[in-house]
């Protein structure tokens, strides 16, 4: 599922990182990697707050629809 429809609260691990080269280069250089554990602690205004690998990142919707997860 896209990590715009993951549950607040709950561990998902990265499947796939979708979109156009330069995004996912982009999204690979925040942490968002294939087999990374994430887990997103709200949404606001079409933003989402995730936290991968001990950080906690904002990133837009259009950005989180490319993150493909999969439940832990």
């Amino acid at each position: 599922m896209p990590l715009n429809l993951a549950e607040f609260h709950k561990a998902y691990t990265i499947a796939k990182v979708c979109g156009l080269e330069k995004q996912k280069h982009y999204l690979e250089t925040l942490g968002f990697t294939t087999g990374s554990t994430v887990e997103v602690l709200s949404e606001l205004h079409g933003y989402f707050v995730v936290l991968i690998k001990e950080s906690k990142i904002g990133i837009e919707k259009r950005l989180a629809q490319n993150v493909i997860l999969v439940a832990e």
